[in-house]
């Protein structure tokens, strides 16, 4: 059983609370997104980036698998990983832009 109720995702990721609109399997759908940067450092070489991730509830995003394509704010993006939280109704998608 999911700890909220669909409406209470649907009000969470509403465009007038956290979310942005994106466009999966052709239709749109709500997301909360980020886009965070990330820096690592390493011995000699250090990484800096970003790491986008968009937040979804499962019933918007049923069937997703990896190179599935979103797009979010008119960038495209590429599912790179689902993590589904079955108790919570939410699947977080890792994204690379395409």
């Amino acid at each position: 059983m999911a700890l909220f109720s669909d409406s209470d995702l649907a009000e969470f990721v509403d465009l007038k609370a956290l979310g942005t609109a994106a466009t999966y399997n052709n239709a749109t759908i709500n997301v909360v997104f980020t886009d965070n940067y990330v820096s690592i450092t390493g011995g000699t070489v250090d990484i800096e980036g970003t790491y986008p991730v968009a937040l979804c509830r499962t019933v918007d995003v049923s069937g997703v698998a990896h190179n599935s394509a979103i797009t979010i704010n008119g960038t495209g993006y590429v599912v790179i990983g689902v993590q589904p939280n079955h108790s919570a109704g939410t699947t977080k998608l890792i994204l690379n832009k395409s």
